[in-house]
């Protein structure tokens, strides 16, 4: 399939930012092959890790969980960083036929994806800002 074949294209950038004191190591997603592929296929990442999607501009960019191999949160942010809507819990699925697309109740313009029900993921509200790396910030 096409994005098994991305996935073994996709180099992600990082990042880290602190937040609560935490350090959070973010693999960027700020081109089409990343963002096409996100988290896909990956067995796992850490309590302390998230995917950091960058994109252009404010849009209603949709998240779907198709060849996940693990529940996620999804946080929207705007440009200024501000918490715009969060979806939690979000399952896997195989089939693309099966797969919802889910949307920020808010343009967005970027996007987090944290293992499902971490101590960060839980502790983030809409309506905060959460800290973006200065090298993503610089972008604006």
């Amino acid at each position: 399939m096409l994005t098994r074949l991305l996935y073994r294209f996709a180099h992600f950038g990082e990042a880290y930012v602190r937040y609560r004191g935490k350090k959070i190591k973010l693999l960027i997603a700020d081109n089409g092959i990343t963002q096409t592929v996100g988290l896909m296929y990956r067995k796992r990442i850490g309590t302390d890790e998230s995917m950091l999607f960058v994109f252009g501009r404010e849009s209603y960019w949709g998240i779907w969980m198709y060849n996940m191999n693990f529940s996620i949160d999804v946080v929207w942010l705007d440009s200024r960083g501000i918490v715009v809507s969060i979806a939690r819990n979000l399952k896997p699925c195989k089939s693309i036929f099966s797969c919802k697309t889910h949307v920020p109740e808010k343009k967005a313009r970027y996007v987090l994806e944290f293992i499902a029900g971490t101590k960060i993921s839980k502790s983030i509200v809409k309506g905060m800002v959460f800290p973006l790396p200065k090298s993503i910030k610089q972008r604006n």
